[in-house]
């Protein structure tokens, strides 16, 4: 959980504003009350600009009895080596 959590820059907008440790919460209980999650990307998709870049794509996630195929699409902000998530946003 901290190595999926460090993918988030500290400047991330949670989902409607929420405080950021009661996001980081919610993640943590829908995740690991999963017996197993897969996460299949498709059709991904690019662009850069300097120290920013947003990647968009089809996500085929399951685990347990659920499957669902959205789109998806996250900024990205360059913090040294690393990429991190600032915003995502599904649908479009």
């Amino acid at each position: 959980m901290a190595l999926y959590l460090a993918a988030y820059g500290k400047d991330f907008q949670t989902p409607g504003n929420v405080p950021r440790a009661s996001w980081e919460q919610d993640r943590h209980l829908r995740i690991t009350s999963k017996s197993r999650i897969s996460v299949t990307l498709l059709e991904l998709q690019i662009t850069v600009h300097g120290d920013r870049a947003v990647a968009k794509f089809r996500q085929d996630y399951k685990a347990d009895a659920l499957a669902v195929l959205s789109r998806k699409t996250l900024e990205l902000v360059r913090s040294g080596e690393r990429w991190l998530i600032v915003k995502e946003s599904t649908g479009g």
